[in-house]
């Protein structure tokens, strides 16, 4: 068996630990670039939305200058992370990956930075080198990273599980190609699990994820 594991909100704790700091980046940066929105207002923007990403478009809106502004807000929150924030793992993350890894595949599919995605394993504790096939994609969609992995790796889809936390991000993709789901409800999964037809199972303890072989 595969499992496909996201890493932000569902390895680590993204959301608590860094969206913080690479808010505050990410709305000076607008106000270098001459936008005068408040940061209260990004704040609470993003306390609803799927991604920072998108919040960061609903908060500037349509401003003359948008595409400009956005670009900036951007590349200011691929920085390295500073050495004084701490990256927490999700509880029970490197008890799960060891307990999986004695049996089955795993395999990590994350999107943004390569560098940036590699510093938070490195600031989290969780070695790449745990996981047969490691992805940091760039594409719109994660299926067409899901199938290079079961492609490389020789895996039907009937014999993997993806384990995320957005289910439009991680899981959609996921079943649209014959994975089975499995919804961490944790991060921005916890307000966020629409469309409820691509997600297999929920679970809220990552733990509670070692159980999930008990059936299949």
């Amino acid at each position: 068996m595969l499992i496909v594991f996201d890493l932000d909100d569902t390895l680590i704790e993204t959301s608590k630990c860094l969206t913080p700091h690479y808010l505050k980046m990410a709305f000076e940066a607008t106000q270098r670039a001459g936008f005068d929105g408040k940061f209260e207002t990004l704040v609470q923007i993003n306390a609803k939305a799927l991604s920072s990403r998108l919040a960061l478009k609903e908060f500037i809106g349509n401003h003359s200058n948008a595409t400009q502004i956005f670009n900036s807000a951007l590349e200011a929150m691929k920085t390295p992370i500073p050495e004084e924030i701490c990256l927490d793992i999700v509880p029970g993350a490197l008890e799960v990956l060891d307990h999986l890894q004695e049996t089955h595949d795993l395999a990590l599919v994350t999107a943004g930075d390569l560098h940036l995605q590699l510093q938070k394993m490195k600031k989290a504790g969780i070695q790449p080198e745990r996981f047969s096939k490691l992805v940091v994609g760039t594409r719109p969609t994660k299926k067409f990273d899901y199938q290079m992995v079961l492609e490389e790796l020789a895996i039907d889809p009937s014999q993997g599980i993806v384990c995320g936390d957005r289910v439009s991000v991680d899981l959609t993709p996921a079943k649209e190609i014959g994975l089975f789901t499995v919804h961490f409800r944790n991060g921005r999964g916890r307000i966020h699990d629409a469309p409820k037809e691509s997600v297999d199972l929920t679970i809220h303890q990552l733990n509670e994820l070692c159980e999930v072989f008990v059936e299949q």
